[in-house]
């Protein structure tokens, strides 16, 4: 959900589904103006298509595509296992902005088990990171949406692009479920969210595991957490949570966006969609999710307006640090 902005060429990138309800990425001006389709010939076209980031000299996209072939298994693959979010057989590829070429760069096994969910980029374009799925979704709130980890590589721009030197981390050494959303602007430390401490996928707090020393800190203690991002200077993170939200009648919690210092403290809400009666607020539930910055005081970020499927909208937060 939500536009992904890109600062070089002042344009955003975004995912609509089409009339079958698969996925397609479209890039347009920051007001939405200029729309265009944007797609490879060696994509079919009733498969998932998803940007996820944009090389930030705004000449690539990272995308996830589903797999192209079925395979026989246990499990009756269906086209939703790989919609956005849930990201079942699905690899990552990174694609001109003209669409003209584009190179898969992992091969993940064609199975339930495997996919792929939230990742980020770094700000000079050298490090590339992802949520890899690698066991399918169990009876468990610990493991409701699956079992990953986080893979983080080297981005190779050469006549082939390619990841090299992929490292792997999985926080604490146990099964989870969780996403990452943000790298440092030094490239030191990934921000992500996961369940292998609480064991509860409706009660994620917010980490940040140090790459370098392999500290991981706990961030946040309240309701759920998700969706940390750094902010462009490295001083913030905001992320969504349900802390303070109302629940209206006959829905379900929502969540708003917080801001809080890179190292968890000076916790501030920034948004008030779920305050019943709030200016910010139609009194029916929202859900805050991911997001991009433009500057260290504004982002694009997705606002979901059902609690199933991906329906909602772009929203522009500027707020004071």
């Amino acid at each position: 959900m939500g536009a992904l902005y890109n600062k070089a060429t002042q344009s955003v990138v975004y995912n609509k589904p089409d009339k079958n309800g698969n996925y397609k990425i479209y890039i347009s001006d920051t007001l939405g103006k200029n729309e265009a389709a944007l797609t490879f010939s060696g994509w079919r076209s009733d498969r998932q298509q998803w940007a996820e980031e944009w090389h930030p000299s705004g000449k690539y996209i990272f995308c996830q595509v589903e797999k192209a072939d079925y395979v026989k298994e246990k499990h009756k693959r269906k086209p939703v296992d790989a919609v956005p979010g849930y990201g079942g057989y699905t690899d990552l590829w990174i694609v001109t902005r003209d669409g003209k070429r584009a190179w898969p760069l992992t091969n993940l096994p064609n199975n339930y088990n495997s996919g792929m969910t939230h990742c980020a980029i770094s700000q000079d374009g050298k490090l590339f990171a992802w949520t890899e799925r690698v066991g399918k979704p169990k009876f468990s709130m610990k493991l409701l949406a699956g079992e990953y980890v986080f893979r983080v590589a080297d981005m190779i721009l050469d006549s082939v692009p390619h990841f090299a030197n992929i490292r792997t981390y999985q926080p604490g050494g146990l099964p989870f479920s969780g996403e990452l959303d943000g790298i440092s602007p030094d490239n030191t430390t990934l921000a992500f969210y996961s369940t292998y401490e609480t064991k509860n996928l409706f009660a994620t707090p917010i980490y940040t595991l140090n790459m370098v020393t392999g500290k991981i800190s706990r961030l946040t203690t309240e309701s759920f957490a998700q969706a940390p991002t750094f902010s462009p200077d490295g001083k913030k993170l905001v992320y969504m949570t349900g802390a303070g939200c109302d629940i209206f009648p006959f829905e379900i919690q929502g969540a708003d966006w917080w801001i809080m210092n890179a190292d968890g403290t000076d916790k501030q809400r920034l948004t008030y969609m779920n305050k019943k009666n709030h200016k910010q607020s139609v009194n029916h539930y929202r859900l805050a999710g991911c997001l991009s910055f433009m500057s260290n005081n504004s982002f694009l970020g997705g606002v979901m307006t059902k609690p199933l499927g991906l329906v909602g909208y772009t929203a522009k937060v500027v707020f004071t640090p």
